[in-house]
C-alpha cells in the first residue's frame, strides 16, 4: 500500500490577529489539515470567541487547542501566575466552562480539541494535549481541567494523555498538538521552551506532554511531530527563539511568531 502524504499547516498564537485574508491565504495553500496552537484571544473573557468566528471561515479541515488566553479574563490569568492567589482561582474560574463551550461553538467547523484523538487518513492521528497550558511544572486552570476532564494533578494529566495514545492503532503515526512545548527543550532562553522571562533561564516545557510523547514511542507509535506555541519566538530582551528541533526522528515545532501581522518596508501589511 502506498504511503499517505499529508500537507499540514500550523498557525501559532493568534492573539486577535486574524482576519478574512488569513483564512483565504491558508485555504489557498492546499493544506490537508491546519493545526492551531491556541491563544486566539488576549485579556478579555470573550476575545477568543470573537476571533473564533473569523477562524470559522476556514474551508480547510482544522483542529485547535485552547491556550491560556482563551476563554479567560485578565484577573483569572493573573491569579494563575501568582502562587499566593491559589485560593482565588476557583472563584475566578466561574463561567469558564460556559466560555469554552461558546468558543467551541464559535469555531464552527474547526474542531476544538483537548485530551482527544483525531484520525486523519488511515494511519495518521492527531493527539490534542492539555488545553490552557501556561507552561512549567504546575497545572494551570485546574478547576476547568477538573470539571471537564477529571484532571486535578499532573499525574492525572499524564494518565489522560497516555489513554489517548492507547486509543490509536499500534502502527499509528502520531502528531501531538499542544499549546506549549514539552520538557527537554529549554536549557537556554532561546530554546523552544526556554524561559526568556527569568534570569536563570531553564526549561518551561510541559512535563505531561513529554511523558506522553515518551509513552507513545515506547508503545511502538511513531511520533512524527509535536506542534506547539505559547513561548513567543521574539525573546524578551532581544533575539529570537529556536522554532524547531528534530529529536530522535520527531520534529518539534514552536509556531508562536507574535505578532503575526506586521508592516512591510513599503507600509503594506504582511503576515507571519
Amino acid at each position: 500500500m502506498a504511503s499517505e502524504v499529508f500537507r499540514i499547516g500550523v498557525v501559532g498564537d493568534v492573539h486577535q490577529q486574524w482576519d478574512e485574508e488569513d483564512a483565504l491565504a491558508l485555504d489557498a495553500q492546499g493544506y490537508d489539515l491546519i493545526l492551531i496552537t491556541g491563544d486566539l484571544g488576549s485579556y478579555r473573557a470573550n476575545d477568543a470567541a470573537t476571533v473564533a468566528r473569523r477562524v470559522a471561515a476556514l474551508r480547510t479541515p482544522a483542529i485547535a487547542i485552547a491556550g491560556n488566553h482563551d476563554a479567560v479574563h485578565a484577573a483569572q490569568l493573573i491569579s494563575e501566575a501568582i502562587p499566593q492567589a491559589k485560593l482565588l482561582r476557583t472563584l475566578l474560574s466561574v463561567g469558564q466552562h460556559a466560555r469554552v463551550d461558546a468558543l467551541s461553538q464559535a469555531l464552527g467547523p474547526v474542531t476544538l480539541g483537548g485530551y482527544s484523538v483525531h484520525p486523519v487518513g488511515e494511519r495518521l492521528y492527531v493527539v490534542v494535549a492539555r488545553p490552557h497550558s501556561m507552561g512549567g511544572p504546575s497545572l494551570a486552570f485546574v478547576p476547568q481541567l477538573s470539571t471537564r476532564f477529571g484532571v486535578k494533578t499532573m499525574e492525572d494529566s499524564v494518565a489522560r494523555l497516555a489513554a489517548c495514545v492507547d486509543q490509536t492503532p499500534p502502527d499509528a503515526l502520531l502528531v501531538f498538538l499542544a499549546h506549549n512545548a514539552c520538557t527537554g527543550h529549554g536549557a537556554t532562553r532561546a530554546d523552544i521552551a526556554g524561559r526568556d522571562f527569568h534570569r536563570d533561564e531553564g526549561d518551561w516545557g510541559d512535563p505531561d506532554l513529554r511523558a506522553a510523547v515518551d509513552y507513545a514511542q515506547q508503545q511502538g507509535r511513531r511520533v512524527t511531530a509535536v506542534v506547539s506555541g505559547h513561548m513567543h519566538l521574539a525573546l524578551r530582551g532581544g533575539g529570537w527563539r529556536t522554532d524547531h528541533v528534530v529529536e530522535d526522528g520527531t520534529l518539534h515545532v514552536n509556531a508562536a511568531d507574535v505578532p503575526r501581522h506586521r508592516r512591510g518596508k513599503r507600509g503594506g501589511p504582511v503576515s507571519a
